[in-house]
């Protein structure tokens, strides 16, 4: 790469930020490679949750109004309204329109998880569920136990059968601890939905207040069965053939593996029809001053845990990852292709072929470079005329430029042979998931990103020995 060939990718990608510094080159050395990047500084701010201290401003940003220290907001398709309190401290929810409160907790100032509930049935009314087809903490009982649970949302469709079990959690720590306990063990939430086996989904949830505005965050399981898979291996377990929770749990582990999306229930989908939409680039999210160390965090963690020891080429991988989003958003803005479609829909070698083709893509558009990629339709091309001596030496020469004209631009680990491949999916598919919601070509909000480049771009000199980049000065 030139050093003028990474302003014109951010130049035509619309990036717009003011820039504090320029590094004349930033050397990376590995494998006989070098990146040269253009780093753009923007100051950062802190994050906050929903507490009672900012609700206020919450509930603002969502719309409501205020009078008397009690805020308003209408929701005039169903004729009901949403109340907060302030003189009473009182959570008021439209029970007056069937939707159903079963346990008074959740309807007072005590707790910051309350405010993420609220906020949740807020979006879906906004969304357009029925305030009746809305229930909040169902009670069951758990197993042979006496102490029961409570979920915090149920939603139901149009039939009144259950749809989808959320459970709300305060934003950060608390929606990590519970998402890391659900990759060990079953959790409640596989009890709740051994209660509800008519339901399709469940969710973990979280709200945040970041940057003055709220943001959400959430994993979606499908609990429905998907033929497809079950059909490939006759010693599989599905959902129907399961009854307690251990057994649940092991059907999503072992027959699913562990499939779940951060996208779905809300964004461009249409009330009771989760799943359905394709994400677009007006899906994503703009990324904000908390997301920086935690993806920071989040990267160094999957590093840690597949045991990646070349920082520098693992480095050079997340950039290539970068290049081929970036050339997504521009490209396919209303069918996003760097987005992993769940087992049942999409396969490691799918997904990486997209991959490879976004990559060839953005190296020639961004940077002028062409890279070897044969796509299946250059197979479909070699037979479609049939000479079978044109066909053998063509496939020749397909497979030639294949083995000794490529290389692997995803390899976080060496890749030779099939058990090597599925080992590098695993970070890979992990790290695309990890920038694969947020939007790295938006607008102007998307002041962090510069922070997000330099950041990584520093945690990879460091981590690999070198010394650590210098801070860009204002």
């Amino acid at each position: 790469m030139d050093s003028g060939s990474l302003p014109s990718l951010f130049q035509c990608c619309t990036f717009r930020y003011e820039i504090y510094s320029l590094f004349d080159s930033i050397l990376i050395d590995a494998s006989n490679f070098k990146i040269q990047f253009i780093l753009f500084y923007i100051h950062n701010f802190g994050e906050r949750m929903i507490t009672k201290a900012n609700f206020k401003k919450v509930l603002t940003f969502l719309g409501f109004e205020e009078e008397n220290e009690v805020y308003t907001k209408k929701f005039d398709a169903f004729d009901c309204e949403l109340k907060a309190d302030f003189k009473n401290g009182m959570l008021v929810y439209p029970e007056n329109k069937d939707l159903k409160v079963n346990e008074r907790q959740t309807c007072n100032f005590k707790a910051n998880e309350n405010f993420v509930v609220f906020e949740c049935v807020c979006k879906l009314l906004g969304q357009g569920y029925r305030p009746e087809h809305i229930e909040l903490e169902p009670k069951w009982k758990l197993g042979h136990g006496a102490s029961g649970g409570r979920a915090d949302i149920l939603v139901r469709d149009n039939d009144n059968r259950p749809l989808l079990i959320i459970e709300c959690k305060t934003a950060g720590s608390e929606l990590s601890r519970a998402w890391d306990a659900m990759q060990t063990k079953p959790t409640q939430l596989f009890s709740y939905y051994v209660q509800e086996r008519s339901a399709r989904f469940v969710s973990l949830y979280a709200s945040d207040f970041v940057d003055e505005k709220v943001t959400r965050s959430y994993y979606l399981i499908t609990m429905q069965d998907k033929q497809e898979i079950l059909e490939k291996d006759e010693n599989l377990k599905g959902y129907r053939d399961a009854t307690a929770v251990g057994e649940i749990y092991q059907v999503w582990r072992d027959t699913y593996k562990k499939d779940f999306t951060t996208f779905g229930i809300f964004e461009n989908n249409k009330a009771y029809r989760i799943g359905e939409a394709k994400p677009t680039k007006e899906t994503l999210k703009n990324i904000t001053s908390k997301d920086i160390q935690g993806k920071y965090h989040e990267f160094a963690t999957i590093l840690r845990q597949h045991n990646v020891s070349g920082r520098e080429n693992a480095f050079d991988k997340l950039v290539n990852l970068f290049l081929c989003k970036v050339t997504d958003e521009k490209q396919n803005p209303d069918e996003l292709k760097f987005y992993w479609n769940g087992n049942a829909y999409d396969d490691p070698f799918l997904f990486q072929d997209r991959l490879q083709k976004l990559y060839q893509e953005g190296m020639f558009e961004f940077l002028g470079e062409e890279i070897t990629y044969i796509d299946e339709s250059e197979i479909e091309r070699i037979f479609e005329h049939y000479d079978i001596n044109t066909v053998k030496q063509d496939i020749k020469d397909a497979l030639k430029r294949q083995k000794f004209f490529t290389n692997n631009d995803f390899a976080f680990i060496d890749v030779h042979n099939a058990k090597l491949f599925y080992q590098n999916f695993e970070v890979l598919l992990k790290i695309a998931r990890m920038i694969q919601d947020i939007s790295l070509t938006g607008s102007d909000e998307n002041q962090f990103l510069g922070d997000m480049f330099e950041g990584f771009l520093d945690q990879g000199v460091k981590q690999s020995g070198g010394s650590s980049l210098p801070r860009c000065r204002s």
